[in-house]
């Protein structure tokens, strides 16, 4: 009886130190700056901020995306090259509408419509000094009936995205266009900025 009992509690504590340990985000992390973001930060604050609009002169304007038959080849790709980064995607339940202010234009942009799709995409391979910081962005998709839909309401959101101004926040953004679809990437940290960087430039690059 005391041999089993002698067993059971080494095969215990075995389970117990084998247990991962639960990952958690660096409380500092919206503190870190890369001396390029220190630049960004500098040219972006002549523009408005997110307490400057809406205002008596502000302008609104609203986009439909209605087409509902999402491009499942363009996502497929994606979802792979994600996989083979060690990213993992998932979509999410997503109201019919988001907004973007033009800090130049003194403009609030509403998408909506059942053309709306929401996605999150978190890293399984951590950063930083411990190795406890995951990145992660969100990516929105705009899908419209025809392509040249997509190109005239990419220039309306692209200048919103490129404004001076911190009047959407200060979270890194940016904002591609395939075919019929507008994609929307963004991210926490401005540490994660290279991560929207590089899955907008692999969308632009498909056929």
């Amino acid at each position: 009886m005391q041999r089993k009992l002698i067993l059971s509690v080494m095969i215990l504590s075995l389970f117990a130190c084998s247990k991962p340990e639960k990952n958690t985000v660096d409380p500092e992390l919206e503190k870190i700056q890369l001396p390029e973001q220190i630049e960004n930060t500098k040219t972006m604050s002549q523009g408005l901020t997110f307490d400057d609009i809406p205002n008596e002169k502000t302008v609104y304007e609203t986009i439909e995306a209605n087409n509902i038959d999402e491009n499942e080849v363009l996502m497929n790709i994606l979802q792979t090259q994600l996989l083979k980064d060690q990213f993992e995607l998932f979509e999410k339940e997503s109201g019919n509408a988001w907004s973007e202010n033009d800090c130049h234009l003194n403009k609030i942009i509403q998408v909506k419509g059942q053309g709306l799709r929401t996605y999150t995409a978190k890293s399984k391979i951590g950063i930083g000094d411990k190795n406890n910081i995951f990145p992660d962005f969100t990516l929105l998709v705009f899908d419209f009936d025809h392509e040249q839909q997509a190109i005239q309401h990419f220039a309306t959101l692209a200048s919103a995205v490129s404004s001076n101004g911190f009047c959407n926040g200060k979270a890194p953004e940016k904002i591609v266009r395939h075919q019929n679809e507008i994609f929307y990437f963004t991210t926490r940290a401005e540490m994660f900025r290279t991560y929207i960087n590089r899955y907008a430039d692999f969308i632009e690059q498909q056929k």
